[in-house]
């Protein structure tokens, strides 16, 4: 198969793929048994997601339109879950395993018959499989901090980088809400005339503090992926101890597959811009200010060993 039209041969995915297969075929972050949440939580079948590297691989798949515009310096115009969202819209057109019904399906508050008043939620996906099976899907792509002091963790001890969430008020929100939304007319059904089997698509990361075991929970999936987290002040020794060629400061739009950027900053570098960063006025999607920051630890090529969030210094 040729390259897509205006790449040569050895180029790189575009972005937005890079992104999308992230998203596609990363560890689910919740646990998949059965019965562990009201709702189940969705896995795809060794059969489809080889369906789906194929076509992530297909030349024609790159050639694709992106999902949303990018400005002029390659940065995404809108928030990293309404990106994640219209990924998934994008593979539910054009992917080869599971076609779309109908996305971002608004829940009115309905007074009186004919009116239309505030927005209660939003209905993520409706979508069909190859099966013609009908599935609700909502998606959630988080990110959270384990403060648990012991060897086994709860759901409150994950603590959103900016902590205005954790991830026992995600799950309330996810399982207790969201999923439990019945689409409005003319979706109450699907095509089939069957009801919609409610299910939440999971992708993320688990970040654990540096130097302590990890604590096992139960509601996470046990390939979930991890990362670490420190204090400010302990980042040179962590540097030091692994030997770190050097980290790059991760904006959120980098949140989701590896690193791209060709710059690597020194252990001090990377310290200073961490406080410059802190020193600057709240940036878009952190709710409170200053949060944690994240970063990727390279190697002596630029190659991402692993990330971690660094608690802001006093």
């Amino acid at each position: 198969m040729s390259p897509a039209a205006g790449q040569p041969a050895d180029a790189p995915p575009p972005l937005w793929l890079q992104d999308l297969r992230w998203l596609l075929l990363s560890p689910p972050l919740l646990a998949t048994a059965p019965g562990t949440f009201s709702a189940p939580v969705f896995e795809f079948t060794a059969a489809e997601r080889a369906q789906i590297e194929r076509w992530l691989a297909d030349p024609a798949t790159a050639a694709l339109p992106e999902p949303s515009p990018l400005t002029a310096d390659g940065t995404r115009r809108v928030p990293l879950g309404r990106w994640c969202e219209r990924l998934i819209e994008h593979f539910l057109r054009h992917g080869p395993t599971h076609r779309l019904v109908a996305a971002n399906l608004p829940m009115r508050n309905v007074a009186a018959p004919g009116s239309d008043h505030t927005t209660a939620g939003e209905i993520d996906f409706l979508l069909t499989d190859a099966a013609g099976r009908p599935w609700h899907w909502e998606l959630a792509v988080k990110y959270f901090l384990c403060h648990a002091a012991g060897d086994t963790a709860q759901a409150a001890d994950f603590i959103g980088p900016d902590g205005a969430e954790t991830l026992a008020s995600k799950l309330d929100k996810l399982f207790g809400r969201q999923l439990a939304h019945r689409p409005p007319e003319p979706f109450s059904l699907a095509p089939n005339g069957e009801p919609w089997q409610s299910a939440a698509l999971t992708r993320g990361w688990m970040f654990y503090r540096h130097g302590r075991p990890p604590p096992t929970c139960p509601l996470l999936a046990p390939a979930h992926l991890r990362g670490w987290w420190l204090p400010f002040e302990a980042l040179g020794g962590f540097a030091a101890e692994r030997g770190s060629a050097g980290f790059r400061l991760l904006d959120r739009a980098d949140w989701l597959g590896a690193t791209r950027a060709s710059a690597v900053l020194p252990p001090a570098e990377a310290a200073a811009a961490l406080k410059a960063q802190w020193q600057r006025t709240r940036p878009p999607g952190a709710r409170r200010w200053p949060s944690a920051l994240m970063l990727a630890e390279l190697d002596e090529v630029g190659v991402e060993r692993s990330r971690g969030f660094v608690l802001p210094c006093a």
